[in-house]
């Protein structure tokens, strides 16, 4: 078995040292882009496949933005570039999903998803154009297929994985690397061809490319500010991207790009007055520390300062600089039953070792604490305070764990969350309203500090109306200019 296994490692090795072999040792691919014969182990059927395949569970995972005019408004700039780009044949499919985060990303065969966090950000068509660009061009390089193709290789090579020739069967491995793709990106070459291609057809299309400065100026700032990288995609993978962009367009006759065009910041605006603004309320708000949910109607306070996640499946919150962690989870009861039985059968479950507990009542909620032990994937052996609170037919876990050494440490801020647990009122459920995107046209001695006063926000927001626009506090702004502004109420005639 071991010699068989180093016989076909060599094999592919000398497949990919001798590229003259490949046609006739492998599957030999063209590749639109370069206009090259690359050795690759996914045929185009395989990789249309896949992204049909992984489509619903992207939808599943990140949500889908009901909005129809504005999905339609997305597709037509889309497909208006995808007409243009190096894979005319291939369908490609746009789409906005329900996620703030500010991101876009594409799987392969052709699927390109925006977050509603992204078009946030964007002040004008010309600055779409370049972001549906770029994850166009990661499609047309192949670039999912040439990473998996690489990195497999590598494996049969080195001998620590089997041999994983992608089925329609056996997705698993293709899956994990595309999740890794939406996450962090492509490397810096791959990255750089997207930034030509998208750019290429964005020219072609008749939008002007100086328009992509200004959305980059976003970005920076909103990273400064943050302390947290942004969009992993566009001019992502150099930290001179004004001056990259400066070179790109005098080197248009190179890409292809042609100078001038259209920026349409009105009718993009247009299109996105509305938009739904950081979280969804159907999915529980976050306001500093507090996360509140409307529809399951409960409230939790976490640690200042922490960082907070909140996923599909699980609440969750670090603390900024220590290994402690607070994470909630919800599960729907379909039977009465004890909560200390319920307790057992959860901790049992997540393989925790119970020491002591007791049964409690945390504001007006049956629930039982316990201190448990157990083991965590990064951190090894743990510590863990845990309770299950039984509010209506669910009930709620939270649990707050670090390493045994500092738990005595960290449980302070384990309890006092956990017994900040409460559930909401009718009343106070209604009154979380989402935030939205609306549009505002600027008007004689009008101010950021004035408009965001009128229109009920906190002074401190004014910062992040600033950058929204891409303006700086204190500059006179130009009457008749549309901005976009942050409400959590209507705005009847704004636009």
């Amino acid at each position: 078995m071991v010699k068989m296994k180093m016989r076909l490692a060599f094999q592919i090795f000398i497949i990919l040292t001798f590229p003259g072999l490949i046609s006739f040792l492998s599957g030999c691919a063209f590749n639109p882009v370069s206009k090259r014969h690359e050795f690759v182990l996914m045929s185009e059927a395989q990789e249309i496949e896949l992204g049909q395949k992984l489509d619903p569970q992207i939808i599943e995972e990140y949500g889908y933005y009901e909005d129809d005019d504005l999905q339609d408004y997305i597709d037509s700039v889309g497909q208006k570039l995808a007409r243009l780009c190096d894979r005319p044949d291939l369908y490609f499919r746009f789409k906005i999903t329900n996620s703030p985060v500010v991101n876009a990303f594409a799987l392969p065969g052709g699927y390109i998803y925006i977050n509603r966090g992204l078009l946030a950000l964007l002040n004008s068509e010309a600055e779409l154009a370049g972001v549906l660009g770029h994850e166009i061009g990661h499609v047309c390089a192949r670039h999912h297929v040439r990473q998996y193709t690489k990195q497999t290789s590598y494996q049969i090579i080195s001998g620590i994985a089997t041999i994983i020739v992608p089925e329609t069967k056996n997705l698993d491995p293709f899956a994990d690397m595309a999740a890794l793709a939406i996450i962090r990106g492509f490397g810096r070459e791959q990255e750089l061809e997207a930034d030509h291609l998208g750019m290429k057809y964005s020219s072609q299309a008749d939008y002007d490319l100086k328009a992509l400065e200004d959305f980059l100026k976003i970005l920076k700032r909103m990273e400064k500010e943050s302390d947290k990288p942004g969009y992993h995609g566009l001019f992502s993978s150099h930290p001179e991207t004004g001056k990259r962009i400066r070179e790109i367009l005098k080197g248009k006759s190179k890409f292809g790009i042609k100078p001038g065009g259209e920026v349409l910041s009105n009718r993009y605006k247009s299109k996105i007055d509305g938009l739904l603004y950081g979280p969804d309320p159907r999915e529980g708000v976050v306001t500093n520390n507090i996360f509140k949910h409307p529809v399951l109607s409960f409230e939790v306070i976490f640690p200042l300062g922490w960082e907070i996640e909140n996923r599909k499946t699980m609440l969750g919150a670090k603390h900024p600089e220590k290994d402690y962690y607070i994470q909630m989870k919800v599960q729907n009861l379909n039977k009465r039953s004890r909560i200390k039985i319920i307790a057992d059968k959860v901790s049992r479950k997540m393989g925790l070792r119970e020491v002591r507990g007791d049964l409690v009542k945390i504001n007006g909620l049956s629930a039982y604490q316990g201190i448990y032990r157990g083991r965590e994937a990064s951190l090894g052996n743990i510590s863990v305070t845990a309770a299950f609170i039984i509010k209506e037919d669910k009930v709620y876990q939270l649990f707050g764990f670090s390493k045994p050494y500092v738990f005595d440490e960290a449980r302070h801020y384990f309890d006092k969350t956990i017994h900040s647990f409460r559930g909401l009122s009718r009343k106070e459920a209604k009154e979380i309203k989402p935030n939205r995107i609306r549009i505002y046209t600027i008007k004689k001695g009008d101010t950021l500090e004035n408009i965001t006063r009128r229109f009920g926000r906190k002074l401190e927001e004014v910062k992040k109306i600033a950058i929204l626009n891409n303006l700086t506090i204190g500059d006179p702004l130009k009457m008749g200019e549309k901005i976009k502004i942050v409400i959590d109420k209507p705005l009847a005639g704004a636009y």
